[in-house]
């Protein structure tokens, strides 16, 4: 197997738009913030670009905003996890190119932090384990008081408070992230939501990376004092049956397993399983 590295975003969306496309919900990460970055966004580093091919064509792509973890997608055959992931560790480390961790199918991920543990002696340690999940169908949740509100400049202020908040209790081993910066691109992008009960934001939560057919929500917070009322539910419900009457087919998120009140609730208004992805990161 050989690797491939592209160093502008164009190409490489042009090149592989249809294989990420053939499992797009399991896709959505690569596939989400190639298309962010296509649109304008700049991360804080030159992004990664990587597609794996044998003689039969791609095999998988690589993607990475680093410090991000290395993002791999659903592999053509899983069975070839173990060759693909050791011609991807080869690759990055003739390149000098070190990711922080990685993230894929749980086969996958096991298989690079095997091979890049026997390269670089960095140890894997696992961040999270998460499912992914897609809705096409709201499930109406029991009505509570309120109503689902867009964040503005306004509300920018409580809005930084609550993602510091929600990556200490729900990410807090990803990298740190600037709290007002991800508050203002949120905001600037019209994709940062709020319930909102007699004037006062009481669950916040966020659109993100639009694939082709579908769109993730995410960074779904509800302060503990606001908590065991229904809030998360309803404004997840609600934004999903937004983005699903503006015209995407389905709404995709990420759940922590290890979190079974989420996945409960993420169930409860139509989400349903599609698979699992590992998060892990290796040690200094």
């Amino acid at each position: 197997m050989r690797v491939e590295q592209y160093f502008s975003v164009d190409p490489f969306i042009h090149e592989h738009r249809e294989f990420l496309l053939q499992h797009e919900a399991e896709n959505n990460l690569p596939l989400g913030l190639s298309m962010r970055i296509q649109n304008g966004w700049l991360p804080a580093n030159p992004p990664f670009f990587a597609a794996i091919r044998d003689e039969q064509g791609v095999v998988g792509v690589a993607v990475m905003t680093a410090p991000n973890a290395l993002t791999i997608s659903a592999l053509r055959d899983a069975s070839l996890a173990d060759q693909a992931t050791q011609a991807l560790a080869n690759y990055l480390v003739s390149q000098n190119i070190a990711p922080n961790g990685v993230f894929s199918a749980p086969a996958t991920t096991t298989a690079f932090c095997m091979a890049w543990q026997a390269k670089t002696g960095r140890r894997p340690l696992l961040s999270m384990h998460e499912r992914v999940y897609t809705l096409t169908e709201v499930i109406p949740p029991t009505p509570v008081a309120g109503s689902l509100k867009q964040a503005t400049n306004a509300d920018i202020e409580w809005l930084t408070e609550w993602l510091a908040a929600f990556h200490a209790e729900a990410v807090p081993n990803e990298p740190a992230w600037d709290s007002r910066a991800v508050a203002e691109r949120q905001i600037a992008t019209a994709s940062a939501w709020y319930w909102e009960v007699d004037g006062k934001p009481v669950s916040s939560l966020a659109s993100s990376r639009p694939t082709v057919n579908g769109i993730c929500i995410g960074a779904v917070s509800t302060p503990r004092q606001f908590r065991g009322n229904g809030y998360a539910s309803n404004a997840v419900a609600a934004l999903s049956q937004q983005l699903l009457d503006q015209g995407f087919r389905f709404c995709m998120l990420f759940t922590d397993l290890s979190n079974p009140t989420s996945n409960k609730i993420y169930q409860a208004v139509g989400f349903r399983p599609v698979c699992d992805v590992d998060q892990y990161r290796f040690e200094e």
